[in-house]
């Protein structure tokens, strides 16, 4: 019974952390969630004004495959949420035995410490929380170097937020681009288009980056927050479980000493005839 009693404290105290990363993982999907609506007006104009950019107005290079392969891999630095980084890994892995003796971009402890023996160009932990454009144009720095004027081929993988219970991993190909050329009106650049493309380019790698990061991340949260509801509801039935075994054994202790004493009482009855 004591030892019965014991795992129910435990189990109980388990229950409390639990609920409350449940609790911190609700207010922060719900943080960046509300930063995400602010961010999407600002991606739907960057893809709009990306659009406008004519394909000649920029390097061949980015519209070449080459004979090299980058790979970005975005996770999250923190476990307890299930399959999540798992499965981003799992995607990972397949994509590099594709690829051609790729290097890597980490992003995230998770995939810093699953990746860290492969060649990797960089890596960051605790890179973000709410993603921004710092974040995006940092990484988009480290591929403008690996290509060094060279073609490649550029993805990253990530998971993508379907809905509460869905995160999905995906593989998104960053370059070389596939632009689809728009009807564009007749506009006077200054400065010229030749120099003004390129930061337009710059900026949309950037922006692309930060949606995909804010999808990982939202993703991240909701996933920790669907595990933790699932551990507090396993400890729930656990002490459910504990509490009746306890109940039982506290009875059949019961009977077992009214059986003594009714035992005895009738010893000395015995006696005395």
């Amino acid at each position: 019974m004591l030892q019965i009693k014991r795992k129910i404290n435990a189990t109980q105290s388990l229950m409390k952390i639990t609920r409350a990363m449940e609790m911190v993982a609700r207010a922060k999907v719900r943080k960046i969630e509300a930063e995400y609506q602010k961010f999407k007006p600002f991606y739907d104009e960057v893809k709009r004004l990306w659009a406008l950019v004519p394909a000649e107005s920029l390097d061949p290079i980015f519209f070449e495959e080459g004979n090299r392969d980058l790979i970005v891999v975005i996770t999250s630095d923190m476990g307890l949420c299930g399959s999540f980084n798992s499965e981003i890994l799992r995607e990972a892995e397949r994509v590099i035995s594709e690829s051609r003796d790729p290097q890597l971009i980490l992003v995230g402890l998770k995939a810093i410490n699953h990746f860290k023996d492969r060649k990797v160009l960089k890596m960051y932990d605790r890179f973000y929380e709410i993603p921004d454009f710092r974040n995006g144009s940092t990484i988009v720095e480290d591929i403008l170097s690996f290509l060094d004027g060279e073609p490649a081929r550029v993805r990253v993988i990530f998971s993508r937020f379907k809905n509460v219970l869905v995160q999905k991993p995906e593989v998104h190909e960053l370059l070389p681009i596939k632009k689809e050329e728009k009807k564009r009106e007749d506009f006077e650049y200054e400065p010229r288009l030749e120099q003004i493309a390129p930061l337009i380019f710059h900026y949309y790698l950037s922006a692309t980056l930060m949606e995909l990061m804010f999808q990982t991340k939202i993703g991240e949260y909701y996933a920790r927050q669907n595990a933790m509801k699932n551990a507090t509801d396993n400890a729930q039935e656990v002490i459910r479980e504990l509490t009746l075994a306890y109940n039982k054994a506290r009875q059949a202790s019961i009977t077992q000493e009214l059986i003594e004493i009714v035992t005895g009482a009738e010893a000395l009855k015995e006696i005395e005839k």
